[in-house]
This record gives C-alpha cells, structure tokens and sequence, in this order.
C-alpha cells in the first residue's frame, strides 16, 4: 500500500487498532472463503447467500418490488418476481466477488474481467495518453470495474468510492481495491483535489478517473431532472463538471456478464472532450445508456437502492414537466 505513486491517505493502512484488527478479520475470513473451489463458491455457496437475502432476512424486499413494479409497469406480476429472483442471485454472487477479490493476484483479476483487445485499442488511441473519465453504475459486480487499469500499456486506475459507516469493513474495502498495482481508491469526496494535485498522471501514467454516477445525490442548484427508468430522475454531475473543466474525453464503462463470477468490461465514449456541448448533456447520454443496459438485463441493477424517494418540486418539476411531459 504503497504512497509512492499518489495512494496517499486513500491507498494507506489507516485507522485506529480496532479498526486495523477489525479490518485483518474480515481480510483472513475472504481470504479463506476465496480459497474455496471457484465452482463450489459461485455454486452451492451463492445459491445459500441468495436464499438468506431473499427468502430469510428479505432483505429490502419492499424497495425491490415497489421499483421494479414503478419501472416496469408494462411487465406482469410473473416476469417482474423473475427479475427479482436474478437480481438477488447476482447481489449475492456480489458479495462474494468481494471476498473473493481478496486473494487474486493481478492475474487472476484480468482472468476475471478483461478489457477486451479491440475496444482496448480504440479507446487507447481516441485518448492517445491524455486523462479521461469512465463512468460507471451499480450495474453488475462493480467491484470489478478497474481491472482495466492493469493493463500496463492503459492508464492508472483512479476509483471513486464512498466510505462505508463501518469502518472495519471501510477498511478492508480500501485494502481490496488497491491491492492490485495502478488501482488507486479515492473517496469520491476528494477526487477533484485529487486530480488536480495528479493531472499530470502517476508514475508516467495518464489517470482514468472512474466515477460511479447512478445513486441519488443531494440536490443542488445545478440539479437537473431527467426521465430515466419511467421516473424523473436526477444523477451525479460531478463528473461532467470535471470533464468539462479539464477537457477530458467520457467514456460509459459497459459490465458484461460472461459467467458466474467471470465479467468484461468495454467502453464507449459519451464526450471525446473537446466538441462543443451543453450543461448536463453528458449526464443525459449516460443515464440514456445506462437505461438501455439495465433494460436489456434488468437483474442486474442495484434495485434494492432507494432511487426515487425524492422527486421534482417547483420550478424543477414545471421545467421536467415543460420539456418531458407527464408519461
């Protein structure tokens, strides 16, 4: 956990004793679980983590349904309990791609979720070694998402992240994601002051700055509502504000699921960084393909996130209403 190449206070061990020991507990736990057979943990043990979240602790049950049903009000009551089956399948398979993650050399990650090589040299050669911003979603096993910057010829890896409140397993988090070298977790808080201090990349590296977008933020003035998923909906901007700022290229990071536990990653570009462009249009391409995706394999959204507990009011809602309509 090295602070040579811009890791700082992210990357570092960090925290009280407790923490630390609380932190080497869970550690030891993964490794050992990430020892088991990859059949028997995708196998029996997710069909186990599966049955409990759903059938035992029901865990966020109401919010599944109630957004899966809001969503999708053209689907029967048989294919939206479908999607919920698969959606607690792959939250399961989630948490032990967690664990798992633990004891995987940078090898065993690429095995994992590559980066194909087509779209690994479009993307390389519309960058041409300048920085650039991916955005990305609960959307998958995003645990997965920075594999890509292993690739030594690719740029390093800069995740966004938001603490957890248990610290213990915070710190297993930070100690997991920045195992693997040029994969560098930041608290999505200090990404800009972040970036600012490294815009000229680590280690001779050009930074992509990894953003996941979907969850609801805290309005603001800059808010802007948008249909998403039958709902208006309003997204994180602060990586369009960033890429606006520097001039960096946009990319939606694409999740693939190729089997249990193995996934692809692909990229495609929302802002090359320099055409011209209006305020929150780089948002909207991204919630247009993030919809796209999450319709064509809806089991694999976080439905269990309290997406819409707020919605348009005042102005806001006569502006989305003005420009969007009631259906």
């Amino acid at each position: 956990m090295s602070n040579s190449n811009g890791r700082g206070n992210s990357g570092g061990r960090g925290g009280s004793f407790g923490v630390r020991l609380g932190a080497g507990a869970i550690w030891t736990v993964c490794r050992m679980a990430g020892a088991l057979p990859h059949r028997f943990l995708y196998g029996p043990v997710a069909a186990f983590v599966c049955f409990v979240l759903h059938r035992v602790a029901r865990y966020r049950l109401r919010v599944v349904r109630d957004n899966l049903s809001s969503s999708f009000p053209e689907r029967t009551t048989g294919e939206l309990r479908a999607i919920e089956r698969g959606f607690y399948r792959n939250l399961a398979e989630y948490f032990i791609d967690a664990a798992d993650m633990a004891g995987l050399s940078e090898g065993g990650h690429l095995r994992r979720c590559p980066w194909p090589d087509d779209n690994r040299a479009k993307v390389l050669a519309e960058t041409a070694g300048r920085n650039w911003i991916a955005l990305t979603a609960h959307f998958g096993s995003w645990e997965w998402f920075g594999t890509f910057g292993l690739y030594r010829e690719g740029p390093v890896t800069v995740a966004a992240y938001r603490p957890l409140r248990n610290r213990a397993f915070d710190l297993y988090y930070k100690w997991a994601r920045s195992l693997p070298p040029r994969i560098v977790p930041v608290p999505s808080g200090e990404m800009l002051r972040f970036f600012a201090t490294h815009r000229d990349g680590i280690d001779g590296s050009p930074l992509s700055l990894v953003l996941i977008a979907d969850q609801s933020p805290p309005l603001d003035a800059q808010s802007r509502w948008v249909p998403f998923l039958n709902h208006p909906t309003v997204f994180f901007h602060g990586g369009e504000k960033i890429a606006r700022k520097f001039g960096l290229p946009v990319y939606y990071l694409r999740m693939r699921k190729t089997g249990r536990g193995t996934w692809e990653t692909t990229f495609e570009q929302i802002w090359d960084g320099v055409s011209p462009t209006s305020d929150h249009e780089i948002t909207g391409r991204y919630a247009r393909l993030l919809e796209e995706d999450i319709r064509r394999e809806p089991a694999l959204w976080l439905w269990s996130h309290r997406r819409w507990k707020r919605r348009p009011e005042g102005d806001a809602a006569r502006e989305y209403f003005e420009k969007y309509g009631r259906g």
